[in-house]
């Protein structure tokens, strides 16, 4: 299993319960495809340089996870469908 870190711009405006609902869908999506969550940061409202999907400002939060290959497929593929999520990109962690 490889050490993977996604970052997930969520559009402004949700409920704190909504939000927690949306990270907690990705925590359990991990975990339904065989990886683990390590950490999640909420990182708050940020103004974004351009603007996405007609938003000017997101709510950035990132997800650290261990998982293999088809995890990483899988959760770019749901977080590309969910309304709420404006941009999703997960990176390989480097080697500490």
């Amino acid at each position: 299993m490889r050490k993977y870190e996604t970052m997930l711009i969520i559009r402004p405006g949700l409920e704190d319960e909504q939000i927690k609902a949306l990270l907690d869908d990705v925590s359990a999506l991990i975990s339904r495809e065989g990886g683990s969550v390590t950490n999640v940061d909420v990182w708050g409202l940020r103004r974004l340089e351009y603007p996405i999907k007609h938003e000017e400002s997101g709510l950035y939060a990132v997800v650290n996870f261990d998982a293999g290959t088809t995890v990483v497929k899988e959760l770019e593929r749901v977080m590309g469908i969910k309304d709420e999520v404006l941009r999703a990109k997960t990176v390989v962690r480097e080697k500490s």
